[in-house]
């Protein structure tokens, strides 16, 4: 497979571990906040979030585990055509690796795109998988690869089933999550938010003597406590920090983690991390036929799908995914409640 060989190298993949090379700097600017350090007076609330931002988020990390995790183990087959490239692939990236990249596309962005290398008769060979942040279409629908047109034939493009991807459709979610856990940090840090200091009495205290004992107010509250000394007339008083505004965070975290898990189009239950009760076990064959059913196969089948058409397969070629290493069975001691004997 010339073609995808050398394309590690034209698209600046990192032949040691298979990524592109633009992935490999970080710093402390992404997407999501360069333009507000450039253009600090620009809304982009209405901008979608990056994947960096949102894997942040433990419900959006832990859902994207779950989907393209168990996604990259089914493997493709055919309805008789032997195409043994549907399962094989060059260099560091492995066809597991590339297929949960394309279904981590298909859940972010709605779409994917797949370089192709093609044989004597104009079928598919072989493809590679484009990291979205190096391409794009323009406004006629052509595919733009580091900027430049590129020939419609060496690449296939792959639409998604959702009418917009996740970190647009869920952006207002995303961010809502991060400012409630920034403020849980600077209640971590400083658990009284404001505090008051009243005169009680006529202060005969300079002004720099109160900017002193504000300095020390601030840093017992800031550090791991301390001392501080409130002379004769002044009242410390916290504001803001009650249990109604704590519970209301609490209760807006849980429920943004149910938003995040109806937009990614996965049960609540799967992204708790814990095994539940005995309740849970009654459900566990079921919630499992809906992962599959209603998640894993919204952004697999559209890989199989496209990969079926005829300007990549031949003609009545049929690509699907072997789904029978998706174990359903569950343990009958799990599904049974437990026979409690008479004491």
């Amino acid at each position: 497979m010339g073609i995808l060989s050398n394309a590690i190298d034209l698209l600046g993949y990192s032949t040691a571990t298979g990524f592109p090379q633009t992935t490999q700097v970080t710093g402390v600017f992404s997407p999501s906040t360069l333009a507000l350090a450039v253009f600090p007076d620009v809304d982009t609330s209405q901008f979608p979030v990056d994947a960096a931002t949102a894997l942040t988020v433990p419900a959006v990390s832990r859902g994207i585990q779950i989907v393209s995790s168990v996604g990259s183990r089914l493997p493709l087959t055919t309805n008789g055509a032997d195409l043994p490239w549907l399962n094989s692939s060059v260099g560091a990236i492995t066809p597991a690796k590339r297929t949960s990249s394309l279904i981590q596309d298909l859940i972010f962005y709605n779409d994917s795109l797949i370089q192709v290398e093609r044989d004597a008769s104009g079928f598919v060979s072989g493809y590679l998988h484009i990291p979205h942040s190096l391409w794009s279409l323009d406004a006629q629908g052509n595919i733009l690869v580091n900027g430049k047109t590129v020939p419609a034939n060496q690449y296939v493009y792959i639409p998604g089933l959702m009418p917009m991807g996740f970190l647009e459709a869920a952006r207002d979610s995303v961010r809502q999550y991060r400012n409630i856990m920034a403020t849980v940090n600077n209640r971590v840090a400083v658990p009284e938010p404001v505090v008051l200091t009243k005169e009680t009495q006529p202060s005969e205290a300079t002004p720099e003597e109160i900017d002193e004992m504000r300095e020390h107010l601030q840093s017992a509250l800031t550090g791991r406590g301390g001392m501080v000394h409130i002379p004769y007339g002044l009242d410390i008083t916290g504001f803001g920090a009650t249990d109604s505004a704590n519970s209301l965070m609490l209760d807006a975290r849980e429920a943004l983690r149910k938003d995040l898990a109806n937009f990614l189009g996965i049960t609540v239950g799967l992204l708790d991390g814990s095994t539940g009760d005995s309740n849970t076990y009654n459900n566990a064959v079921d919630e499992r036929n809906e992962l599959l059913e209603l998640t894993i196969k919204s952004f697999t089948e559209p890989i199989a799908d496209r990969l079926s058409q005829d300007d990549v397969t031949p003609p009545g070629v049929k690509v699907s995914v072997d789904y029978s290493t998706f174990k359903t069975n569950v343990s009958k001691a799990n599904t049974e409640s437990p026979v409690i004997p008479n004491a």
